[in-house]
């Protein structure tokens, strides 16, 4: 090792990382306080959780009337939750995409988009490997909407149940998931 790693190779690899090179130093870089979102990007979106929050949070509610959104067994990872890989062209979050004029061919993957929350948002338990148990076993990103008995993507179903629920003022805390 002493005679073939040389301190002189890490010296002229590692002198100049600092300058980086001239298209990387061309960059204009805004010199606001904050980051001035651009609404239209499919990348990055400013999300909305924080807006309006106040330091005093409200306490818990009361879930009343819900429906179990997704059972699992004991072998679920933060990536069957929140994947990373390719973006399916049916999914939801491929439906999201198509909507703001991308090409499916440039859908790209969960993981190159997370900085946007609705894409990650009908991604959330989009994972193609994922056993929910009200599927009787079935892996895919889906569920069931206990209602109607329609099988749905996570997402889709989610938001059937927000959009009834709503009506009654109890909202997505009511689509619940259970472990």
């Amino acid at each position: 090792v002493h005679s073939n790693v040389l301190v002189d190779m890490f010296k002229s690899t590692y002198e100049a990382i600092t300058k980086g090179n001239p298209m990387w130093n061309q960059l204009v870089v805004p010199t606001a306080d904050v980051y001035s979102w651009d609404p239209n990007s499919t990348y990055i979106r400013e999300p909305p959780f924080f807006k309006g929050m106040s330091m005093d949070p409200p306490g818990p509610h009361s879930i009343k009337d819900a429906y179990c959104l997704l059972c699992f067994g004991d072998c679920v990872t933060t990536d069957h939750i929140s994947p990373a890989g390719s973006i399916h062209k049916d999914s939801p979050a491929a439906k999201y995409l198509v909507d703001h004029s991308v090409k499916p061919g440039d859908f790209n993957s969960y993981g190159s988009r997370r900085g946007n929350y609705e894409v990650m948002m009908r991604g959330t338990f989009g994972n193609i490997r994922i056993v929910n148990k009200l599927l009787d076993g079935e892996p895919g990103p889906k569920t069931i909407h206990v209602p109607t008995r329609e099988k749905l993507y996570v997402y889709d179903a989610a938001m059937v149940l927000n959009m009834g629920l709503e009506v009654r003022g109890t909202g997505m805390q009511n689509a619940l998931c259970c472990w």
